[in-house]
């Protein structure tokens, strides 16, 4: 019989691991053995994903709630241009195009093979950003 029962997925290795590290920047709600997650980050909420693109590839993907029903607007989607532009990690969306919208910050990274610290430091500078964009788009 082997051991391969007992070996966790690659992607739900790094889902836990990166639960643990990130409790201690946000509140995480994570069930251990599972794909993802959700972060209550500095008056953001996250879901965080973890997966195996293929053997050796796995990623984390971050999709952070920017703001919530916003109107609808040219200026909001001047806002949203304008701020995606500024930006190192992801891209901005919104989420419909109805009347009013939510507004997303997606970006996925490899991850699978970054240090426990080097990790944190990637999940920290997404979340901030999208802290820093939130703000600007509800002030």
């Amino acid at each position: 019989m082997s051991d391969t029962a007992s070996t966790p997925v690659p992607a739900v290795a790094l889902m836990d691991r990166a639960a643990v590290l990130i409790a201690a920047i946000g509140a995480v709600d994570h069930v251990t053995g599972e794909t993802s997650m959700t972060v209550a980050f500095e008056g953001t909420r996250a879901a965080v994903q973890s997966m195996t693109l293929s053997e050796g590839l796995d990623v984390l993907s971050v999709t952070q709630v920017l703001a919530w029903d916003l109107p609808n607007t040219d200026a909001l989607r001047d806002d949203i241009e304008r701020l995606s532009a500024q930006m190192s990690f992801g891209a901005i969306k919104r989420a419909s195009t109805d009347v009013t919208t939510d507004v997303l910050a997606h970006y996925t990274f490899p991850a699978g093979t970054l240090s426990d610290a080097a990790l944190l430091t990637m999940v920290h500078l997404v979340l901030s950003t999208g802290t820093e964009l939130s703000a600007a788009l509800t002030a």
